[in-house]
């Protein structure tokens, strides 16, 4: 009898897996794309161009010397639940978001940078 139990033990120990329950990825706001950005030259490229093709920017910060620095921001997440030899279940939640940065001077881009987080 305890060879039985032991049996089913083992058994229903073996039966359980590490798998995916459910998953899902959704974006979130898309300010810009990498082929836009690779368009963007830094010298020649106005505040215009950038406007028509980018929208308004998401944070404008304004200093003394005439210079801006226009935010563009990215967002995205992503959620999974995973269930674990079938007793426990796991969720896990990423977020994910970028923010193009363009230097402005005199209506012309002079510089630009992509922050992750």
């Amino acid at each position: 009898m305890i060879r039985f139990f032991a049996l089913i033990l083992v058994a229903a120990t073996m039966t359980g897996c590490l798998f995916v329950v459910d998953s899902r990825e959704s974006i979130g706001d898309q300010q810009w794309n990498e082929s836009e950005l690779d368009r963007v030259e830094v010298g020649t490229t106005d505040a215009t161009w950038i406007r028509n093709n980018f929208g308004s920017p998401d944070r404008v910060s304004t200093y003394d010397n005439g210079m801006e620095v226009w935010r563009y921001r990215n967002t995205s997440e992503s959620e999974s639940e995973i269930g674990l030899f079938l007793l426990f279940n796991i969720n896990i939640e990423k977020e994910r978001a970028e923010t193009l940065a363009l230097e402005i001077r005199d209506g012309v881009v002079t510089d630009y940078w992509v922050e992750k987080r």
